[in-house]
Formats: C-alpha cells, sequence, structure tokens
C-alpha cells in the first residue's frame, strides 16, 4: 500500500473486532483485504461476491440475494460467539448497516478499511477488465448506483465506526488518505482527491 504503512497494532486490543472492506465493485478492496488480512490475525472471512460464486458460478449475481443471506448467518455466528471476523461489503444496501449495529451492540470494535475511485467508469473499465481475465460481470448500472449509495452509507453512519482508514486505490498503490479513530481525523493526506473530501469534512463537523 502507498505513503503511509499501516501498523497492525493500530487498533486497541478489544474483546472482539468487526473489520469491514468496504467499497464499490472494482475498486480493489479483495485485494487491499488480501495484503494485510494475514496481519490482522482473523480466520473468519465473510465475502458475499464469493460465496454467491460458489451458490452459482455461471451467473453470480443471481445469487447475490441468498450470498448475502450467507453472508448475515455466518456473521450473526461470530457476534454471538463474540468471535473475530472480517467482511466485505459494497455498503451499498442495509445489511452490512444492521451487522454494524449489531456488533456495537455486542461491545464489538468496527474497523474499516474503505477503498475508492471516486470515478465509477474506473470501477466499471476494472469489473470489465476483471471479467475478460475470468472474473464475475457486474452490470454498469449496478456498479453506477452502489458508487452513490455506498458514499451516502458511509457519511451517513461513521458514527458506528471505530477505527477507519480510507485508502484511494485510482492508482492501484492504494494510498492512505484518511485515519481516524473514535470519530477524529488522526491523519490526512494533503492533498485529499474529491471523493475522499466529503468524508473528511463530515468527519470535522461530527467533531464540533
Amino acid at each position: 500500500m502507498g505513503k503511509k504503512n499501516m501498523s497492525p497494532k493500530m487498533i486497541n486490543e478489544p474483546s472482539a473486532t468487526m473489520f469491514i472492506f468496504a467499497g464499490n465493485n472494482g475498486s480493489g478492496k479483495s485485494t487491499i483485504r488480501n495484503l494485510i488480512i494475514d496481519r490482522i490475525g482473523v480466520s473468519v472471512n465473510i465475502d458475499p461476491d464469493a460465496l454467491a460464486r460458489r451458490l452459482n458460478p455461471e451467473s453470480p449475481e443471481s445469487a447475490r440475494v441468498s450470498a448475502g443471506k450467507e453472508a448475515i448467518r455466518l456473521a450473526r455466528e461470530c457476534l454471538q460467539s463474540q468471535r473475530d471476523f472480517s467482511m466485505e461489503t459494497t455498503l451499498s444496501g442495509g445489511y452490512a448497516i444492521r451487522l454494524m449495529k449489531e456488533a456495537k451492540a455486542k461491545k464489538f470494535e468496527v474497523t474499516m478499511f474503505y477503498v475508492g475511485l471516486g470515478d465509477p467508469n474506473l470501477n466499471v473499465e476494472r469489473v470489465a477488465s476483471r471479467v475478460r481475465n475470468g472474473g464475475h460481470h457486474i452490470p454498469e448500472k449496478d456498479i453506477m448506483y452502489r458508487h452513490h449509495a455506498s458514499m451516502q452509507n458511509l457519511l451517513n453512519h461513521l458514527g458506528l465506526v471505530d477505527h477507519m482508514l480510507v485508502i484511494d486505490n485510482s492508482a492501484l498503490n492504494g494510498e492512505i488518505m484518511l485515519e481516524v479513530e473514535f470519530g477524529k481525523v488522526k491523519h490526512r493526506e494533503v492533498v485529499l482527491p474529491e471523493w475522499v473530501t466529503p468524508i473528511y469534512n463530515r468527519l470535522k463537523s461530527l467533531e464540533q
């Protein structure tokens, strides 16, 4: 990842932690997760996209609802047993928000890695490239919708997140733009991408 190295001990040792890798399709959240998952030491990793591919390899999008239900079931098992887990989500729907609320109610700490590109056309291009290499297709209209819905959900529910890294992956080098702990900005790049500015502004307004 880019300019600022993340220490695996950026997070105080909680009794249990929910790690969320969030961002639109094609943003690179799976790549980011694969780079750091061993460092955070979580054995239960829930990926609705992978579950959908397992349920219907020929048409994963048609299995999205079933995969989402399975992801919720697995997450709730971890919540019930007070077990650390990670999950991937576009954050464009309601299920991840509901799970975050349940996690907070059960005294979990919530740590989010939010990965973005800014321009949804770049997300479309990267998904198309992934398809050419054997990956699964996501309709362009879904990517465009999720681009806006994901950001709106993030802005509306920042209070649920204890620790957050906002990562710009536009250049495929995963540069950390913001580091946030308990609602306070601990680090920010001097020049923020346009898509990150609303997050920063919302955080600063919540600090007041």
